[in-house]
Formats: C-alpha cells, structure tokens, sequence
C-alpha cells in the first residue's frame, strides 16, 4: 500500500464570465466581487420563465485556439482545453504519464447530444454522424484535454449535479495522495445551451421557480427563488508536494484533505441520520486534526435553490460549533451569484480558498452538497 502523499496546488486556469487567465485572472475575477450574471445574449429567451444567465464572451476562446482546433472541437471541449492550458502553463508543469486529468461536468455536450439525435430523427440512420457521435461521450472533454497538454496518467470525468467541480478536485486529491498520479489537472466545465435552458426554466428549476419573486441568484438568503445558469471552465493543477517541491513549482496551497459521500437524506428532513454523524466533513476534521474553529472561512455551493441551501446550512450547522458565527463562516460564502451554476464553480471555489490561503488567512472548508445527496468537502491550508 503506497503512503499518502502530500497534494499541492500549483496551478490554476479559468474561461468564465468575468474573466480569462491563470492565478491573476482567478484573483482579479474574485477581488471585483462583480456579478456577470446579465440577459442572456447567445439565443432568444422569448416565452421562456427566465432570461439571465453568465455567458462567456467567445473572444475568450478564439484569442486562445488555433482556428483548426476550434473548427474541430465543439465548444463545450473548447472550454475546457483553454482553461486546461492555462493552468498547466501557470503550473509552469509538463504533460507525460505523470500527469492526469480529472474532468467534472453537470450536462456534458448537450449541443452535439441534441445535433446528433437530431440527425437520427430526420434521416434515421443515415442521419448518424461519426463525427458527431465521440462528442455525445461525457469524456470527450477529457480526452480532448488530455491531448491538449498531453496528459498520459489516468483520465477521469466525473457527473453529478451542483458539485461535480468539487468532486473533479476531491477526486484528483486522492489519485496524487494515492500515488496514481504525481499531478493532476482537476475542475469542472459546462456551457449554456438553449434547448437546456429552456427545458429546465420549464420544469421550474431555475429562477424564478414556479413564478416566485424577481429572477436572480441570492443563495442563503430569504428571497433565494433558484439558481441561474452559468457556465465556463476552472481548472487546478494538483501534485506531489516532493516533485512540485523538485521542480521547484510556486505553491499556491496545500489540500489538507477532500472526503465525499452520499447521505440518504432529503433537503426538507430535519432529522438526524446515521450518515450525518459521519458527515465528510467531520471526517476531514478528524482525519486532519484541526479544530472547527480554527477554519477561517467556508465556501458553501448554495446557488439560490431553497431546498438545497436551506439543506447545506442545516448540514453545516450541525458539523460546525455554535460559536463559528464570524464573517466568512457562518453563512458559508457563495460564488453563484457572480458566475451562476455551473460546474466550474466547484473549482472556482478551491481557487478562492487556495487564495485565502496565500494571504495568511486560516484553513478554508469548501464545501458542497448535491439535490440527490452527494456531499463533497475540500479542506484547503498553508503548506509548512
């Protein structure tokens, strides 16, 4: 059995709303404090319940892609190989077998997946093209990341709702502490496309849920009416702190532990159950040795759905003392309403502790909990 190793991050990458870049990007983006949830812009939302969301500008992309490789890759994977290059060239680390992707996405491809069936319905099977079809995969994004930076250590794509940005970290976390990869390149990605927005301002998903008060994003909070969609792609470079050390990489922060876990609970039951009292994050804090009022901040995955917050806070009310009601805290903070949902966002707030961190704070929770139960808790410190 291999020892654990110590994980660092060294790198990170971000195509979102606000911003395009590495580390500084990342920062910038956070420091603004700038919501660029707006109108959507990329197609019409006439008829439909809701009209904001967080597109990325496209001159993000096309600045940053060879034009035979944006021709050949669909958006969603364009997205995710910029974000990827940018934190593996911020990492300053180089593709070989050591080095993995882990990719965490809520929807994959739905625009090819949607041209794909499309083609079948109207031609049957001659409407079937093989072009199309590597990209209806939900690791097509992985497979075209690897390539990019090439990648050629174990290769992973993660789907869960709300958290698969967080999971796509916790995950990569234990392949380097594992010893099945020195370095990973973590996060999540998801683009907006109309036939989903659409069909989920339908359903009543998004804000304003079932015609509720005013559209917009405002998680943990009395008028939180749902989510608004974003999308873009957050990427962080995980490794071994001895080779990152070797190589002499700049080290952002150290992940002090990540713990996931599925807990049989609904968002509106109250009542304790056996898996809340062996929560991911009281074992993390167990597991790490540090007390839950030594955290200096938590970030939360609330997006403005109120079953899921009310159910994250209730959560984190159980798991953390009475007397952690401090800015930052307690409530946890959310990312959401400057990026909207999507699964970037998990990323984005590793990032944001991973920052924290640089500047002296105490360890950072990130925390997360999915609709269906999944629960993800990353804890981020300072390496010494």
């Amino acid at each position: 059995m291999n020892e654990q190793r110590r994980v660092v991050i060294t790198g990170m990458g971000t195509v979102n709303a606000s911003s395009a870049g590495g580390t500084d990007a990342v920062l910038s983006s956070l420091a603004l404090r700038r919501s660029a949830i707006r109108t959507v812009r990329t197609f019409a939302t006439d008829g439909c319940p809701s009209r904001l969301g967080a597109e990325v500008e496209e001159l993000a992309l096309t600045t940053r892609l060879h034009p035979d490789v944006g021709r050949r890759l669909p958006r969603v994977c364009q997205l995710t190989v910029v974000a990827c290059r940018l934190a593996v060239e911020d990492s300053r680390i180089e593709g070989g077998p050591q080095l993995g992707v882990v990719v965490g996405t809520e929807y994959g491809d739905i625009r090819s997946t949607v041209d794909f069936v499309e083609g079948f319905i109207r031609y049957r099977h001659s409407g079937l093209s093989p072009m199309t079809f590597p990209n209806v995969l939900m690791s097509s994004m992985a497979g075209a990341a690897a390539i990019a930076i090439g990648a050629k250590a174990p290769s992973v794509t993660v789907n869960q709702a709300t958290v698969a940005g967080d999971l796509a970290v916790a995950r990569a976390a234990a392949l380097v502490a594992g010893g099945r990869a020195t370095a990973v390149v973590a996060g999540g990605v998801d683009e907006l496309c109309e036939a989903l927005y659409r069909r989920l301002a339908q359903m009543g998903a998004l804000s304003p849920m079932r015609g509720m008060g005013v559209e917009g994003c405002h998680p943990f909070a009395p008028d939180h009416n749902g989510p608004v969609l974003g999308e873009g792609a957050t990427f962080l470079v995980l490794e071994d702190l001895a080779y990152a050390r070797a190589r002499g990489a700049t080290i952002r922060a150290e992940v002090l532990g990540a713990a996931w876990g599925n807990i049989p609970t609904a968002p509106h039951t109250a009542r304790r159950s056996r898996a809340d009292a062996h929560s991911p994050v009281l074992r993390l804090l167990d597991h790490s040795g540090i007390a839950p009022r030594a955290l200096a901040r938590c970030y939360g995955s609330g997006n403005g759905d109120p079953e899921v917050d009310d159910w994250e806070r209730a959560l984190l009310a159980r798991d953390l003392p009475d007397d952690s009601c401090r800015p930052g805290l307690w409530p946890p903070v959310s990312l959401a309403p400057l990026f909207g949902q999507h699964a970037g966002l998990g990323a984005l707030r590793v990032a944001a502790g991973a920052l924290d961190v640089t500047q002296g704070t105490g360890p950072v929770l990130v925390h997360g909990i999915a609709r269906g139960g999944c629960r993800t808790a990353i804890l981020v410190g300072s390496p010494v």
